[in-house]
């Protein structure tokens, strides 16, 4: 089915919690800091990359903290504290064989960091992920899974390398394309996450210091199938700043100019905190309005998250999201509603 265009109209940001009340936010969490990946359970619990934290963050809907499990210690490349999580995923695999973590057990989620440390969780790990490898001189900013033939991969952006890097339920490393040669040679991913049944690979610009350049018009996202090869370019530059976040607005978030149910593709940028709405496409729609038909904008945005349609008590039309404002000093977690 064609589906025509979505209007863009006024949407409503509520900041659920942040590491300081300065942000009009009921809940106050003081290791919520750089809140920047975002997984959800089957059930809807959110699990927030507290980066500046070295946590794992776990919140119901509405941002109150899990008694039970609280928060989870991620480990550095030598310690089991003290990891600098960015992206996470929920495993996929449902297979009772795969995906084993140093407890024998398969893991529940995956984490990602700045360090290089790829860890994961399970409930008998208790309050700690467990390390997976450690990789020197990795500096690892996204994480997804998809599916390729059957077998689960995870799929890691490194900032540092310019590369996609790839493990197998047996955390085997395999070697997938992942290359678009049409893309400046100074552009690295920044994220990767799988939409749709695409992995979708936001490109940020490598400063003179490593990081990640702020500007507009300085970015790409491209999409690939599960076998790292190039599908489309779906965006480049233009109003794309850093872009990291990205998700697929159900059908119920947007409507056409006749007032129909419409799908599009929604990409925050980290560099400016602005949201980009496309059609399915990749036709650029114009950005998310806030109050007043003004841009939405979100300093240090991080992910852009719907819950999944297996969290029946919570609301589909929320799009959750963290950021680092304040240069990352500071975390938040919220969501964003019609």
């Amino acid at each position: 089915m064609e589906h025509k265009d979505p209007v863009l109209k006024d949407v409503n940001q509520v900041n659920l919690v942040g590491n300081n009340d300065e942000y009009g936010n009921p809940h106050v969490d003081a290791h919520l800091v750089n809140a920047w990946g975002l997984s959800f359970s089957s059930t809807g619990i959110a699990w927030i990359s507290s980066q500046a934290g070295h946590v794992s963050t776990v919140y119901d809907k509405d941002g109150n903290m899990i008694a039970a499990r609280p928060e989870v210690a991620i480990p550095s490349a030598n310690a089991p504290t003290g990891g600098l999580p960015t992206g996470t995923v929920l495993n996929s695999d449902t297979s009772s064989a795969d995906f084993h973590l140093s407890n024998g057990t398969p893991a529940r989620f995956f984490f990602v960091g700045l360090d290089g440390v790829v860890s994961g969780w399970n409930p008998a790990a208790g309050n700690f992920a467990l390390r997976i490898t450690a990789t020197m001189g990795a500096v690892y900013t996204g994480l997804t899974m998809a599916q390729n033939n059957g077998a689960w991969y995870l799929y890691a952006a490194n900032f540092k390398s310019g590369k996609i890097e790839v493990w197998d339920k047996n955390f085997n490393a395999v070697n997938l394309p992942f290359s678009d040669p049409a893309i400046p040679s100074d552009y690295a991913p920044f994220n990767i996450e799988l939409v749709g049944g695409s992995l979708y690979v936001m490109y940020a610009k490598v400063g003179a210091d490593g990081d990640e350049e702020k500007g507009v018009g300085l970015g790409y996202v491209d999409v690939y199938n599960a076998s790292g090869v190039l599908q489309n370019r779906f965006a480049s530059n233009d109003n794309l700043n850093a872009p990291w976040g990205v998700a697929w607005a159900p059908d119920t978030f947007f409507t056409d100019a006749d007032g129909n149910p419409t799908p599009a593709i929604l990409i925050g940028n980290f560099g400016d905190g602005y949201i980009n709405v496309y059609n399915t496409k990749g036709k650029f729609i114009g950005q998310l309005h806030g109050l007043h038909g003004k841009p939405l904008q979100i300093e240090g945005l991080w992910a852009l998250m719907f819950p999944p349609a297996t969290a029946t008590t919570v609301d589909p039309n929320r799009l959750y999201f963290t950021a680092g404002p304040d240069d990352e000093m500071d975390g938040l977690f919220g969501y964003i509603s019609k």
